[in-house]
């Protein structure tokens, strides 16, 4: 009869234990409504001259704008050894550091330097 007023006893204090250990991790931080949509809405745009002609190029997420010759390219991103790498229909654009280059419709690909970056 002793063991097992033993063995209720130590189950007991086992689960008492891990009660209190429980309640002594802190609850997970809360982000507040609108910490989150500034996260989801931040829109970052990157102005590059690509051959003379100015490019804009508008990161939202895992999704792109660009804009080149009056033309609008829908991207998504894609994976990358190094630097950024976007797709889109018929249209490529890579970015590493200052540069960047752009391939459409499978035309030669257009080099590009960096002029400006907004947030």
């Amino acid at each position: 009869m002793r063991i097992k007023v033993f063995s209720i006893r130590n189950s007991m204090m086992v689960c008492l234990m891990l009660g209190l250990t429980a309640c002594s991790t802190p609850p997970p931080k809360q982000v507040k409504d609108n910490e989150v949509s500034q996260i989801d809405t931040q829109t970052n745009v990157v102005h590059y001259l690509c051959e003379g002609e100015p490019m804009e190029i508008q990161f939202h997420g895992e999704e792109a704008l660009l804009n080149w010759k009056n033309k609008h390219y829908h991207l998504t991103q894609a994976i990358s050894a190094s630097g950024a790498y976007y797709l889109g229909e018929d249209v490529s654009f890579w970015s590493e550091k200052n540069k960047a280059a752009i391939e459409i419709d499978d035309l030669k690909e257009v080099k590009c330097q960096l002029i400006r970056v907004e947030s």
